[in-house]
């Protein structure tokens, strides 16, 4: 196991815009409309059949006014998207495998004050299925700050989600003179002292389960494609595992096309090397501003875990949803 220990550096940034404006975006899905049917409701929907295809829809990303570059960072090339102008900030997204397509379009409200850069990281997305001397999560934290060195960008704000929360960690501890701040949104913990039940099926009933579970063995038999896999699975209440607010269906149409494109054994691979790094006490004196949301009734890693993540990062702004 990995400990990364404490930092101690005198910091002067500006984080109010950040804090401001990351509270809006971060709320902003449960406001868009979406409340039609949520997972308190309990209803059950089954699909009268499989579908061994999906629906086209474009991507959100042709919505929006960024515009889109390959970086080349020396032995791969990454799918980045920059919108906006003001302080610049880097999302990274969930997984390991996803891409960063869920970033939109919520993101776009924050353009008119920040420099948002969404990119696929390597091995995932629209990004070279390039794995250099091997796909890692210590890999991918350095992918981050090579491809800021290319955007010519001399510091940023890290943003990350679940997955990402954890990168965006382990980024600000090895590069923190190039972290402005530091926002987290169901962060991955990366705490070894602490142990964690979650309970992704509490909503989903027992038909729900069964036709999961078919859709399983179909996707393992080789019937189903990845995206075929996933739309399945969100038509047929899989929504509920992650989800307060029923996906409308053109959403649940672009997260199964979209949102989990990766290489071959990729989430495993990253999976693993990611179990090496514990960050318990690494945070206590960090004097980077930091923004953390998490869910109250999180169904990942259980209701202690935003305590825990709370506890670790005592200096930061918390905000339990």
């Amino acid at each position: 196991m990995i400990h990364i220990v404490n930092i101690k550096l005198a910091w002067s940034t500006y984080f109010s815009s950040v804090l401001t404006w990351a509270i809006f975006i971060a709320l902003l899905p449960a406001c868009n409309g979406q409340t039609k049917e949520t997972v308190l409701d309990r209803i059950t929907h089954i699909e009268d059949s499989i579908h061994y295809s999906v629906p086209k829809l474009p991507r959100l990303c042709e919505s929006t006014d960024a515009r889109t570059v390959s970086v080349d960072i020396g032995d791969c090339i990454l799918h980045v998207e920059i919108e906006g102008e003001g302080l610049p900030m880097v999302l990274i997204n969930g997984g390991p495998g996803g891409t960063h397509h869920y970033f939109h379009p919520w993101f776009s409200k924050m353009a008119p004050r920040h420099k948002l850069i969404y990119y696929d990281q390597r091995g995932t997305g629209e990004s070279d299925f390039e794995a250099g001397e091997g796909y890692s999560f210590l890999q991918a934290v350095h992918d981050l700050d090579r491809l800021r060195e290319e955007l010519g960008i001399e510091k940023w704000v890290v943003f990350g989600y679940s997955y990402g929360g954890g990168m965006a960690q382990v980024y600000s501890l090895l590069y923190p003179e190039r972290t402005s701040a530091m926002v987290l949104v169901n962060t991955l913990p990366l705490l070894e002292t602490a142990v964690f039940s979650g309970d992704q099926e509490k909503y989903l009933s027992e038909r729900e389960l069964e036709r999961r579970s078919a859709i399983i063995r179909l996707f393992v038999d080789g019937e189903l494609t990845m995206a075929a896999f996933l739309y399945n699975l969100t038509l047929n209440g899989d929504w509920k595992r992650q989800s307060f607010y029923k996906p409308a269906y053109e959403e649940m149409v672009r997260s199964a096309l979209y949102e989990w494109v990766n290489d071959e054994d990729f989430n495993s691979i990253v999976s693993q090397s990611y179990g090496d790094y514990a960050m318990d006490g690494a945070f206590v004196h960090c004097p980077i501003p930091t923004l953390i949301f998490e869910g109250a009734n999180d169904l990942t890693w259980g209701p202690q875990k935003s305590l825990s993540i709370k506890e670790n990062h005592p200096n930061s702004t918390f905000i339990l949803v």
